[in-house]
């Protein structure tokens, strides 16, 4: 509508320009005479008539006019949260099954302790039984069975085997569990003496005549050996354990004898020359050279006692690498002959000096 109306404006403007200009040039177009000059005159009486200038009607665009835009606004809204709710107790029962097999506490070891100077220790469960060898006071020993009474105890080991001791000559320690032995060896049985009359019993009727018997000799048993050396050889069970054995601690890095061969049946007790010792641990004899011998009628004054030998082993030389530990001990004479029994040491852990006295006298 709005440009309809200004199309109308615009042509109504033009043709009234256009009547204008045919109205002001009609005299000159149609007019018989021709124009002269005016006069002035004629140019003081002509009235002026107005020139209408047609302005150019421009065309513009309608601005447009910006729309509002919606507001979107947010709404919050507060929903009252619910009261507690009920809790639900559930419970649930798991059965759990452990793959792991529980720590046994180990059990503690069965030891038998010595408790009397010298023990003769025997090849079974009574002193029918022959020697097996001699244990010491202070030697302690593994236990491994017991007699079906319990007054004797098999232990290990003395001269690298199993043997037999007395009950009360010992203190054992854990021994609850120890086992009656399945096999003890039969004792030895002496043969019965056989006595044959050389008479007739008296008859009650009249017998046949009996042939009379040759009488046959007693057999009677031989009394077991007293002396526990007497199957040693050499000149028998000659040194005995005097003294010791005593300790002291040297560090722990060898094992050191300090050792006094005497005679005391002469001059109170002198010094015996060229007699030395073999030495087991465990059942393996230690690595002793016969070339080192005792001192005659000199002696040396140690931290434990005089002495007239000695020698020392690194502990690596010993089985298990350590000092402390259990071994037997016998004197050789200058044959290299034994020339005593048996003598069990016990070595304290800790403690690598041994002194021990042997007496022949």
């Amino acid at each position: 509508m709005f440009l309809k109306k200004k199309q109308h404006l615009s042509l109504l403007i033009t043709t009234l320009f256009c009547v204008m200009f045919v109205a002001s040039g009609c005299g000159l177009l149609f007019g018989d005479e021709p124009a002269t000059e005016p006069t002035p005159a004629d140019r003081e009486g002509r009235a002026l008539v107005p020139t209408f200038t047609a302005t150019p009607i421009v065309e513009q665009t309608p601005t447009s006019v910006p729309v509002a835009q919606p507001v979107t606004e947010s709404v919050v809204v507060t929903t009252p949260l619910p009261a507690a709710l009920p809790t639900a107790t559930i419970t649930q029962s798991l059965a759990v099954t452990s793959t792991l097999a529980p720590t046994a506490t180990p059990a503690l070891k069965a030891r038998l302790f010595i408790e009397t100077d010298i023990v003769n220790t025997r090849n079974g469960p009574g002193t029918n039984y022959g020697l097996a060898g001699t244990a010491n006071r202070g030697q302690s020993f593994d236990l491994i069975a017991k007699n079906q009474q319990g007054d004797w105890w098999q232990a290990c080991c003395v001269n690298g085997q199993q043997v037999w001791i007395f009950g009360e000559l010992a203190r054992v320690e854990n021994a609850e569990s120890v086992p009656v032995a399945a096999q003890i060896p039969a004792p030895p049985v002496a043969e019965a003496a056989t006595v044959v009359p050389t008479t007739a019993p008296p008859a009650t009727a009249a017998p046949a005549a009996q042939p009379t018997a040759t009488p046959q000799p007693q057999v009677v048993a031989p009394p077991p050996a007293g002396d526990p050396c007497a199957a040693i050889g050499g000149d028998g069970c000659k040194f005995k354990l005097r003294n010791g054995p005593k300790f002291a601690g040297n560090g722990g890095g060898e094992l050191k004898l300090q050792l006094l061969f005497i005679h005391s049946g002469v001059e109170g007790g002198q010094p015996q020359g060229s007699y030395f010792v073999a030495m087991f641990k465990d059942g393996q004899k230690l690595p002793i050279a016969d070339s080192v011998r005792s001192i005659a009628l000199e002696k040396n004054q140690g931290s434990l006692g005089a002495y007239n030998y000695e020698y020392k082993l690194p502990a690596s030389s010993l089985p298990g690498g350590n000092i402390a530990g259990n071994y037997i001990i016998h004197v050789l004479d200058g044959n290299g002959e034994r020339d005593s029994t048996d003598f069990g040491v016990t070595v304290p852990d800790g403690q690598g000096e041994i002194w021990m006295e042997f007496d022949q006298g």
